[in-house]
C-alpha cells in the first residue's frame, strides 16, 4: 500500500522536526516484521556479518541492538529499500533517498535508555539525512518511548558535551514531549531533532526498527559507514578500559555487555 505525505503533515514535519504516521504498516506487514525481528534476535554472534550488541539488565544479559542486517534477510531488505518507507523519506527530504544504516533496538525489560542527543554527530559522512522508526511493540513513556523537543531541529547542533550528546544541564531546560506508538506506526525525524528515551521499567519489550536514509545525491555510503563503525568499536575495545559502546556517540545509558 503506497502512502503519501499530505500537505498538513508536511507542515508538521517542517515545524516540529518529526512526524508520526499511525498505522503506517498494514497488520500483515506489522506481523511479518515482528516475526523477522524475533528471528534476527536469535542469530548467532558474527564477527564479519550482522552486528549484535548486548547489555546487562536486572534479568541477565539481553540483546540491546542488532544492525547491518540488510544483506542477510530478504524481507527486511525489501521493506527498507523498496516502497513506502524509502519513498516517504525521500518526500520529506525533498529528493530521492538511499539507505544509510539500519538497526533494531530491543529495549527488553530493564533495558537502558538513551541520553538527550541528536543523531547528526554520528553521521559524519552525510549532510542530508532522516530517520524512520517503526514500532514493533507498543511504545510508552513507561517502557521507553522517544521524547522530542519540537522545533529545535532548525537550530543545528545544540550544546554538545564531550560524549557527543546534548549537555545535560541544557537538556533539563527543554520541554520534552513523549511520542507513544502502536505496532506498525512510523515516526520520521530529522537527524537534528533532539530526542531521548528512558529505560524500560515494564515487563514487556519495546522493540523498534530504526532506519536512516540520506539523499541519494550524496552517494550510497552504507558500507563506508559500517566499515568505519567497526573500526571505531574495535579501537575502543583495544585502547580503553571504559565500558563497551554500541554507537559512535556516548548516548547509551545502559550497561553494555559481552554476549552471555
Amino acid at each position: 500500500m503506497k502512502t503519501t505525505i499530505l500537505p498538513e503533515q508536511l507542515k508538521t514535519w517542517e515545524s516540529a522536526g518529526y512526524l508520526k504516521l499511525p498505522g503506517f504498516l498494514t497488520p500483515t506487514e506489522t506481523e511479518n516484521l515482528r516475526e523477522w525481528v524475533e528471528e534476527i534476535s536469535e542469530w548467532p554472534a558474527s564477527d564479519d556479518q550482522w552486528m549484535h550488541h548486548f547489555e546487562q539488565t536486572p534479568f541477565g544479559v539481553r540483546p540491546a541492538r542488532t544492525e547491518y542486517i540488510l544483506d542477510y534477510h530478504t524481507g527486511i531488505r525489501q521493506l527498507l529499500t523498496e516502497g513506502k518507507i524509502i519513498e516517504n523519506a525521500g518526500q520529506l527530504m525533498g529528493e530521492p533517498a538511499v539507505l544509510y544504516k539500519e538497526k533494531i533496538n530491543y529495549k527488553y525489560p530493564g533495558g537502558g535508555g538513551y541520553a538527550p542527543h541528536q543523531d547528526a554527530p554520528a553521521y559524519e559522512f552525510i549532510k542530508n539525512h532522516i530517520t524512520c522508526s517503526i514500532a514493533i511493540d507498543t511504545a510508552t513513556p513507561e517502557n521507553g518511548c522517544l521524547f522530542f523537543v519540537p522545533g529545535l531541529h532548525q537550530q543545528g547542533l545544540l550544546h554538545l558535551d564531550e560524549h557527543g550528546c546534548i549537555d545535560p544541564h541544557f537538556a533539563l531546560t527543554l520541554n520534552w514531549e513523549p511520542v507513544s506508538m502502536q505496532p506498525g506506526d512510523a515516526l520520521f525525524f530529522s537527524s537534528y531533532a533532539p530526542h531521548k528515551s528512558p529505560p524500560n521499567n515494564t515487563q514487556e519489550p519495546r522493540r523498534t526498527l530504526y532506519l536512516t536514509y540520506n539523499a541519494a545525491a550524496e552517494g550510497d555510503l552504507r558500507e563506508e559507514y559500517y566499515a568505519d563503525k567497526r573500526r571505531s568499536l574495535a579501537e575502543i575495545g583495544q585502547t580503553s578500559d571504559e565500558k563497551l559502546k554500541i554507537s559512535k556517540i556516548g548516548h547509551f545509558d545502559g550497561k553494555p555487555a559481552e554476549q552471555a
